[in-house]
């Protein structure tokens, strides 16, 4: 008799695929035969709860495992009967076949998605076979750096804590000069098959992981799992004028490949914090800057913080609120090119101006705004 998939992983017919992931990883991690060895009904649990996670990680399988239930009747436990479909799946329409929810892909494929990228780089090819080098999942980090940084370039170091291949058995899981043997349980196809009912479901072998082939003398450093979590500190280059929101991709520090396929990337993303006083538009900076009326009407010169210290700026007479001046290529420098800083004049004018304020502010009314300088 058919199982209740979502019975089986512990979450509601209407639950997110976050949901159902992070229930999957739950129970695997829990009944995996090698956190259980010797407990048959621990790895019979593994077997459910990879069977159910590999039709309901899946949106087109699951919506016609839906639909089969639906058809099946209310109770999916005692309700569903091979040709007891209504609609045409009985005998007079022709028998369902659980095989027709085919494309249940690779062994890679399953793993990949239950245990996961940290990143996602787009659909994943399928792998033709899982005893071939396998490389490691990528890693994301993320950078805070200030505008003075963006503008300068920085280094910054990263704390960073991944899977590593283990020293002693370099990755195999075997103690050195131990051969592995054939998986018992799949017979080294690394994929089993199971039949309940009109079911019939391929998933990867529990007892190899889809490898094909066992330990036979566990190795003593990371029991078998060719694993170790290691720690450790990585310096990270942010070039100058680097974009917020932009990814660096650092080859080989992610986790490790399995059957000696190389190490995943580490890709870190980059945020520039904003700054009270400089607003990037491409590389242009723009920023404003206040002065008198007094100064707006006679001329005057300034100091502006640029990008690069500060620098004495100009400002013409009658500059009207908004006159916009520029400091040429004190911009930000990237590889397409330096721009410039652009800095907007704000005339501060009196609520209740004086006579001669008066005086003042009809000058400046009497010009028109000039253009860029």
């Amino acid at each position: 008799m058919p199982k209740d998939y979502y019975k089986e992983l512990g979450v509601a017919e209407n639950a997110s695929a976050e949901d159902i992931k992070r229930a999957y990883r739950k129970l695997a991690k829990k009944y995996h035969p090698d956190a259980n060895p010797g407990d048959a009904s621990a790895e019979e649990k593994f077997k459910s709860v990879s069977e159910a996670y590999e039709v309901l990680s899946n949106a087109q399988k699951r919506s016609q495992y839906d639909q089969m239930r639906k058809f099946g009747g209310g109770d999916f436990q005692g309700g569903y009967r091979p040709g007891g479909f209504p609609g045409g799946f009985g005998s007079a329409g022709g028998s369902f076949r659980f095989e027709d929810l085919s494309g249940f892909g690779s062994v890679g494929d399953i793993f990949s998605a239950i245990f996961g990228d940290e990143v996602d780089f787009g659909p994943r090819r399928r792998r033709k076979s899982s005893h071939g080098p396998i490389k490691g999942n990528s890693l994301a980090a993320r950078i805070e750096i200030s505008f003075t940084e963006m503008v300068t370039g920085t280094v910054k170091t990263l704390k960073l804590s991944r899977e590593a291949n283990c020293d002693k058995c370099h990755g195999t899981g075997a103690e050195p000069g131990a051969k592995p043997t054939v998986c018992p349980q799949c017979g080294g196809s690394g994929m089993v098959s199971q039949t309940q009912g009109a079911f019939s479901v391929s998933r990867p072998c529990p007892r190899c992981l889809g490898r094909g082939q066992v330990n036979s003398q566990p190795c003593t450093s990371c029991n078998g799992t060719g694993r170790l979590r290691v720690s450790q500190k990585v310096k990270v280059k942010v070039p100058a004028g680097v974009e917020s929101g932009a990814k660096l991709r650092l080859k080989n520090l992610g986790q490790a490949g399995r059957n000696g396929g190389p190490n995943g990337d580490l890709v870190v993303a980059i945020f520039v914090r904003q700054d009270r006083f400089f607003k990037r538009v491409g590389n242009h900076v723009h920023c404003e800057v206040p002065i008198s009326l007094e100064q707006a009407v006679n001329g005057t010169r300034i100091k502006v913080r640029t990008t690069g210290g500060r620098a004495v700026l100009t400002v013409p007479p009658l500059s009207v609120d908004g006159t916009k001046l520029k400091l040429a290529q004190m911009g930000v420098k990237s590889a397409s090119g330096t721009g410039h800083q652009y800095v907007t004049i704000r005339v501060n004018t009196p609520d209740k101006p004086t006579d001669e304020e008066k005086e003042l502010m009809d000058k400046l009314h009497a010009k028109e705004k000039p253009g860029v300088s």
